[in-house]
């Protein structure tokens, strides 16, 4: 169930889901293991001054997450209806308290390593902290100080006013936000939902100060909060201080939620725009139930049967047999009041007619027959894998549990759901089919194209079992580690490969690989694969990047015995399939013109582009049309085979298993495949003799300043004094680009920095996206903080807390075994070794003050950069 849509702190879509209820699942095969309820302890106390506090005990777990809620969005503004003001008091939050100085919030979380992040939605704001568990001290402080004592400060709203406002027009860039908007304007007529969470841009610019302040006294009351707090705490330990760290705030009078209700809808509904895409979006919304109807439990199940995964009705006949779509899906939307059931897709605008059509047949089928068993069972299924999967991290328990309780009066609504949920029949189904699919209750929305007239310190990773290595006699390297913290294991296989083993005129063709090798072996069809891995609730993917591609699968632990043996059938004998290949052909070259949406995208990609003339590293991983179209089957298998040897693979498995049983099942799979040496690709280009500066003009509002240096490679020991580097002038909160461009100018939402070590070659870069009028006053200012810190000595406080913040963030970046052996894994495949993530911090920790500066000088000059700026249409010259 979708409960709510957010703009989060940093201006991305969000979509959160409510966990699921736990179920042990126990094997003969792989070992039994309890369930985490036996160890994790759940608690709900409201204080004296009505401030309810959540907690979850996860001792397992590195860290420590505080979510504080507040239960008030931009449906539930009353006088300030459509302003958005919600939004802007969350961006207010940060710009100080009565002891805090402007940054100091962000700064003193990323101090000890820790994140702080917040975002607003329908019904409610968000925020959250994550931190060592013995920082939890400071990041109550923290989070009481900034709910409570904000001071919002006139001159502070007045340049934050230019960052929301640079928001919008960075909302306006994206198709995929601008559906949702006109999608919520038509769906509802009466209800405050319709209003777009950042407010209308009229009514934003009238909000003033004092409006601010008292839309948040009278919000932002110990009441109206719930706090809740998931992690390596005690709650006999933490609640103490909770209740000290509150006790100077009283109760105030109650809030009520006075939202006029949405009127039944009796009549279809059809709304289209133009916008400068070159794909069409669609969205057919049913008027559907609140969170608190009994309906709930069977539409999500009819969500899942009908749009979810490979091997639902909707993928199979609208998008692989009819080939209608590029991508299609359906949910079902259910916040505090009344929501929407949705079918999703994005097309070929041609195929608007036929595509919806289409799905109407697909609703009506399954309105006539009904679904049979193994449909039913499949999504019930998918309900149990989706909540173990989301279970392992605190910041996700911390999330729901807060939603649950402010959705519904109970912390613990995810328990009852999942027995609900397996409780709801075939006549359930069909029943709310014939119910709530219907044409008076659809409202069809379109974004389409525009028309040809142009309308503290931080210790190593917790780790339950070191990672055992092992090679088979024909080369392969195998990576085990036992975590029985739940009944989950990840699996993955790396390959070099990449664009970096690609031929220039065959671009793209890695990906193709990648994204084929799971449609179909020479026994199975790709829909009786995608049959097998949803009814199991399995995860399972690919991935292609520079250097490597590879396999991932996560799933149950008792499904791991099929899991293997299915990724041992993709291995041994993929179809590559010309049915298969023409679809992702067309796949790609859809997902090439859908990332022309993306002014960051489309820029980083022109950055790559005029920062390396020869090196693979400027090549997209999509390739070119033309290169996707010259494509064939021989040139696909010809590449896997060439790549897909013992000596080339390392397979990673991790999670609730036997490490002795399963290295005796690994080496019976897979130890009989031929063992054979390949020869791989490598390059070099020395960095740009000259600047190299690009100009593009792009159909966007917004503008994008990027500069780009050549950085290092993997095996280059400066990697870790240049990630200190980016970080000092792009880190997203505190860095310097964000001090001086954010909070001078005001005009800047989106900026930042980071080095991309590849094997041969690596690339640093910093972007800013800005207004087309403060470009060139941009490009000053990045240089001028480049050329300070090439001049200027690092102090030591700042040094230190840059250090902790990427050291924390590498550590949580390693919470569940899948991030483990993702990164252990591609780090043996490279030659580092698959424990080299334990010497991140410990590198990190070494990285002194002069070597920053030394390392600026080398690699951030000036004279040898690539500039790429993208400008609107209308003002480029």
């Amino acid at each position: 169930m979708i409960t709510g849509r957010e703009t989060g702190r940093l201006g991305q879509p969000m979509r959160r889901t409510v966990t699921f209820f736990f179920i042990a699942v126990t094997c003969l095969f792989f070992q039994q293991t309890p369930s985490p309820a036996a160890e994790e302890v759940s608690s709900k106390i409201i204080l004296d001054n009505g401030l309810t506090v959540l907690t979850r005990e996860m001792p397992a777990s590195p860290v420590v997450c505080l979510y504080a809620l507040v239960k008030t969005g931009s449906a539930t503004e009353g006088e300030y209806l459509g302003s958005g003001v919600s939004h802007f008091l969350e961006h207010m939050m940060f710009k100080g308290t009565q002891k805090r100085g402007v940054g100091q919030i962000a700064a003193q979380i990323q101090a000890v390593g820790g994140s702080v992040n917040a975002s607003t939605g329908k019904d409610y704001t968000i925020y959250t902290i994550e931190v060592p568990p013995e920082a939890f001290d400071m990041a109550l402080d923290v989070l009481t100080d900034m709910l409570m004592n904000s001071t919002i400060s006139p001159e502070e709203v007045e340049r934050e006013r230019q960052v929301v406002l640079g928001e919008m027009r960075m909302d306006n860039d994206n198709p995929d936000r601008r559906l949702g908007e006109i999608a919520d304007q038509n769906i509802y007529i009466a209800h405050a939902y319709r209003y777009p969470i950042i407010g209308y841009k009229e009514t934003f610019l009238h909000l003033t100060r004092d409006d601010i302040w008292s839309y948040y006294r009278s919000q932002y009351v110990p009441n109206n909060i719930i706090l809740s707090v998931a992690g390596a705490v005690q709650t006999r330990e933490i609640l103490p201080k909770i209740r000290q760290s509150w006790s100077g705030f009283p109760r105030q009078r109650e809030v009520a939620r006075n939202v006029p209700p949405e009127p039944p809808q009796i009549s279809g509904r059809r709304y289209q725009e133009r916008y400068p895409t070159d794909l069409t979006r669609l969205l057919m919304a049913f008027s559907s139930v609140s969170l608190l109807d009994k309906d709930l439990y069977a539409l999500d199940v009819l969500a899942m049967i009908l749009g979810q995964g490979e091997s639902s009705p909707l993928y199979l006949q609208v998008y692989k047999k009819k080939s209608l779509v590029h991508d299609i899906s359906a949910y079902n939307y259910t916040p505090v009041d009344r929501g929407y059931f949705g079918v999703t897709a994005l097309l070929e605008d041609k195929n608007v007619e036929p595509a919806t059509e289409a799905v109407w047949d697909e609703i009506r089928l399954l309105q006539q027959r009904g679904v049979n068993k193994e449909e039913l069972e499949k999504a019930k299924r998918q309900v149990l894998s989706g909540y173990l999967f989301s279970h392992q991290k605190a910041s996700s328990l911390a999330y729901a549990q807060a939603v649950d309780e402010a959705f519904t009066g109970d912390d613990q609504f995810s328990l009852k759901y999942v027995a609900a949920v397996k409780k709801v029949s075939a006549q359930d189904i069909q029943r709310v089919a014939n119910q709530y699919l219907t044409e008076p209750s659809l409202t069809l929305v379109l974004l389409r194209p525009l028309t040809d007239q142009k309308e503290e310190e931080i210790s190593e990773p917790v780790v339950t079992e070191e990672i055992q290595r092992y090679v088979l006699a024909n080369g392969l390297v195998v990576l085990l580690r036992e975590d029985h913290t739940l009944p989950i294991v990840s699996i993955r296989l790396s390959l070099q490969g990449g664009t970096r083993q690609e031929l220039l005129e065959l671009n793209g063709i890695s990906r193709m690989t990648a994204d084929l090798w799971t449609k179909g072996t020479k026994a199975r069809s790709a829909a009786q694969i995608a049959a097998e891995v949803e009814s199991l609730g399995m995860a399972f993917g690919t991935f292609s990047g520079k250097n490597s591609l590879g396999l991932n699968v996560e799933c149950l632990s008792e499904d791991a015995p099929r899991a293997l043996a299915l990724l041992e059938e993709m291995v041994k004998d993929p179809a590559f399939s010309e049915e298969e290949i023409l679809r992702e052909k067309e796949d790609m070259k859809a997902a090439l013109r859908r990332r022309e949406d993306s002014i960051f995208q489309t820029t980083a990609l022109a950055l790559r582009e005029t920062l390396f003339l020869t090196h693979p590293l400027r090549r997209d991983e999509l390739g070119s049309a033309q290169t996707i179209e010259k494509i064939t089957r021989k040139d696909i298998v010809d590449f896997y085979r060439k790549f897909a040897a013992p000596a080339n693979m390392v397979l990673s498995v991790f999670g609730d298993i036997s490490a002795d049983v399963l290295r005796t099942l690994l080496e019976k799979k897979f130890g009989a495949l031929p063992g054979k040496e390949i020869k791989l690709n490598s390059a070099h280009e020395d960095p740009p003799a000259v600047p190299r500066v690009k100009e593009m003009s792009l159909d966007k509002e917004q503008a994008m300043v990027m500069f780009g240096f050549h950085g290092v490679d993997l095996k280059n020991p400066d990697r870790y004094g240049l990630d200190v580097v980016a970080a000092l002038l792009g880190s997203s909160f505190s860095g310097r680009l964000f001090n001086s461009i954010r909070e001078e100018l005001g005009q800047a939402y989106t900026l930042g920095g980071d080095l991309v070590p590849a094997l041969d070659a690596g690339w640093i870069y910093f972007y800013v996206q800005t207004t087309d009028e403060k470009v060139e006053q941009v490009k000053q200012m990045i240089q001028r903080e480049i050329r300070k810190l090439q001049d200027q000595s690092v102090s030591q406080d700042e040094l230190n807390d840059i250090k902790t913040y990427l050291k924390g963030n590498f550590r949580a970046g390693l919470e569940t075994n899948s991030a483990l052996s993702f990164v252990s894994g591609l780090d043996e495949l490279y030659g580092l070794g698959y424990r080299h993530y334990h010497d991140y911090a410990p590198a990190i920790d070494r990285v002194e003050a002069q070597d920053v500066q030394r390392l600026a000088r080398q690699y951030l000059d000036l004279n040898h950069a690539a500039i790429v700026t993208a400008r609107p249409k209308k003002s480029a010259k």
